[in-house]
């Protein structure tokens, strides 16, 4: 159901006990590309020959006026 709210109420000891069950583990990223870093530089230059077209059509545009 949308708008409903469910409020979970612990006590002390059985907050301690959730976060000795469920630890919060630190770890390192791996070095290396990510899935999201794959194509990075390639649209790093296509944005800015985009960026480039884009100033561009502005130039002539005014340059009609």
């Amino acid at each position: 159901m949308v708008g409903k709210v469910t409020v979970w109420y612990m006590t002390e000891e059985e907050r301690l006990a959730y976060i000795a069950k469920h630890p919060i583990v630190p770890y390192e990223q791996t070095s290396g590309q990510t899935f999201g870093m794959k194509n990075l530089e390639k649209l790093k230059v296509s944005s800015k020959k985009g960026a480039l077209t884009t100033k561009e059509k502005w130039a002539k545009s005014k340059g009609d006026e």
